[in-house]
């Protein structure tokens, strides 16, 4: 049995219901994309390790940027189920914001210092925890690097999707969708220094090189709804002559409000390269294009079979895997698992999961 403990809801300064039970998932695999170490890739299917291959219940320190938003609720989400399925421990850490790079390296030392078995860390910046990562591992502690991205070589694992193949899949998109004709760009990819932040401005750069999309204006920062708000209704006003905005997820919720704001529905388009549930919305209501699904409860499930695996003394079939992007948009929007991509409508945020009497 688990408990959910609201003291460290109080640590980390929210005011959050308790969470309802976790539904534990009964899928035994998922279809993922393994990267082997030469760079190729490889479609291959993920079997989930077992309750009984566990010979203790390991606890896990798990570390996020911040919880401001359902992408990390959504990243809660997954790796909380796949915990309480395995009858494993976790406490979760977040730093309250991409700004807060000595926040969460406290927190991870801190974990360091606990003797947590792993550490599932969804990193600040790519280079910045790279010193502790090192530490943690030098120490017997596998590090698994989760969404974001993190560069130091001893990293025990990566599950996450590669966020230059996302942006890719959008620029691609929109190439498509110019048909040859001039189209013009606001970009809003998030924080420069984020390893996920910066893979995407490649990935999208690489993708309309050449072709008849021009991005007239970018603008980085954090990815709180009202800073990129702000990003986008500023553009918008200096830039009469934009025809689409693209972003990472939540600068997509907050474009298809700010085109509607400044009366430009219809005129301008909004596309994101990530996906969250109001981007999801907006693309049923078609106030959004497309987005592609990063199935964002998958990789959160992933990272903790990987922590897992390697805790067991087990090999992983790769060091980089997650699942691979596929596009949404209105057409094909109904065809894919809601819980593979997003929480529960009714989950809440899970701070701590302990095993019980």
């Amino acid at each position: 049995m688990f408990r959910f403990s609201p003291k460290l809801m109080m640590l980390a300064g929210l005011s959050l219901a308790t969470a309802p039970g976790l539904a534990l998932a009964e899928r035994s695999s998922f279809p993922v994309e393994l990267v082997q170490e030469d760079g190729s890739k490889k479609d291959a299917d993920w079997p989930l390790i077992t309750k009984e291959e566990l010979t203790k219940p390991w606890n896990i320190c798990v570390l996020f940027p911040h919880l401001k938003d359902s992408y990390w609720v959504a990243a809660n989400y997954g790796i909380a189920d796949e915990i309480a399925r395995t009858g494993a421990s976790m406490t979760l850490y977040e730093a309250g914001g991409y700004n807060n790079l000595s926040t969460q390296l406290s927190q991870m030392d801190n974990c360091i210092a606990q003797g947590f078995d792993g550490i599932i860390l969804g990193a600040i910046s790519a280079d910045g925890v790279g010193a502790l990562v090192k530490k943690a591992t030098d120490a017997g502690i596998p590090v698994i690097d989760f969404v974001n991205g993190v560069n130091e070589p001893s990293v025990s694992g990566h599950a996450l999707v590669s966020f230059y193949d996302l942006a890719f899949t959008t620029g691609k998109y929109l190439v498509e969708q110019a048909g040859g004709q001039p189209l013009k760009v606001g970009f809003f990819p998030g924080p420069q220094g984020a390893g996920w932040s910066d893979d995407a401005v490649r990935g999208f750069n690489d993708a309309i090189a050449g072709s008849s999309v021009e991005v007239l204006v970018t603008r980085r920062g954090d990815t709180g709804l009202n800073v990129q708000l702000d990003f986008i209704s500023n553009a918008l006003l200096t830039y009469d002559d934009i025809d689409w905005v693209v972003g990472v997820d939540i600068a997509a919720e907050a474009g298809a409000v700010a085109v509607r704001n400044a009366g430009l529905a219809g005129k301008v388009q909004v596309v994101a390269f990530d996906i969250i549930p109001p981007v999801y919305e907006n693309i049923k209501a078609g106030d959004t294009k497309a987005s592609p699904a990063d199935f964002t409860t998958l990789q959160g499930r992933l990272a903790v079979d990987m922590v897992l695996r390697l805790l067991e003394g087990q090999t992983l079939a790769a060091k980089r895997a997650g699942p691979k992007p596929q596009m949404v948009t209105s057409d094909t929007i109904d065809s894919f698992e809601y819980t593979d991509m997003f929480a529960p409508k009714d989950f809440a945020v899970t701070f701590s999961l302990t095993e019980g009497q």
